[in-house]
């Protein structure tokens, strides 16, 4: 079962990030960064995340904290794309 997972904290407060990425189905699950879930692009935890995860993070939220992406395998999505993406997965988990 195909899982989005929106992570809101960030790894440097909180064990969220760190726990999903523990039950993350390489095959199916995606990952979606917003509010201060967007300064994980910058954490070491980010490299244990296998490839075939897709990595989004919502466009405003990471200007909002003027942060800039490592690489081009986190791609930005409007708050539209989000909602998109929700339909495209069997279910969504909200780590906060």
């Amino acid at each position: 079962m195909a899982t989005l997972h929106l992570i809101r904290q960030s790894a440097y407060t909180t064990q969220d990030f760190a726990q999903c990425i523990q039950i993350l189905n390489n095959n199916n699950d995606a990952i979606v960064f917003i509010d201060d879930g967007c300064y994980n692009v910058t954490h070491p935890l980010l490299t244990q995340i296998n490839e075939q995860i897709p990595l989004y993070i919502i466009d405003v939220h990471l200007t909002a904290r003027a942060l800039k992406l490592p690489n081009n395998r986190i791609k930005t999505i409007s708050m539209t794309e989000l909602v998109s993406l929700t339909f495209t997965l069997d279910k969504a988990i909200t780590w906060q």
